[in-house]
């Protein structure tokens, strides 16, 4: 990251796993990594006073059933994320594809808030893409999609940034949208 002209990681990085997950902010512990179970993977640079970041959900050996299911649902909703947020499109719209995902599997009461944020000198800022969103997408905007669930057990986040284009978006982080089982 400092090669390419990071100030240094936007906050610290964190390595969560097993019940850690379980939190939306889960935070790196001396916990032993077991095997077969999530591990969740947060790491971001700062960049000219903003903060970038990315999150992935992996398993070391086979993830459970209700894990992989964990991952394979918010898979699906991070790809409606990448697919649904452009100019022009309401916000609130966008929120409302998401949350069809997540009831069509049940995991609607999984999440704690809709599919992207606004990002820029801290972690987590406005705007939302929420239900009552009342703004419509723009070129220029910044977003993180922020897909975060949890079954009380087990936690996972897709995490990504993007710049919405007149065209569509530019991915500021991209690597290896999948389901990884090392």
């Amino acid at each position: 990251m400092a090669e390419l002209g990071a100030e240094g990681t936007s906050y610290p990085p964190w390595v969560c796993s097993g019940p850690n997950t379980a939190l939306s902010l889960c935070r790196s512990t001396d916990r032993a990594i077991q095997k077969n179970e999530l591990v969740q993977l947060t790491l971001g640079a700062r960049y000219m006073g903003y903060c970038g970041n990315m999150c992935r959900p992996f398993s070391i050996g086979k993830a459970t059933a209700t894990a992989r299911k964990l991952i394979e649902v918010g898979l699906e909703a991070m790809q409606f994320a990448l697919a649904a947020i452009r100019p022009g499109k309401r916000a609130s719209d966008v929120f409302h594809g998401y949350y069809e995902i997540l009831a069509r599997h049940g995991f609607e009461s999984f999440t704690l808030y809709g599919p992207a944020h606004g990002t820029g000198h801290s972690e987590v800022e406005g705007l939302w893409l929420a239900e009552k969103a009342d703004f419509v997408i723009q070129p220029n905007m910044l977003f993180n999609i922020d897909i975060w669930l949890s079954d009380g057990q087990n936690g996972m986040r897709w995490e990504d940034g993007v710049l919405v284009t007149r065209d569509g978006l530019r991915e500021l982080t991209s690597w290896r949208r999948e389901i990884i089982e090392a």
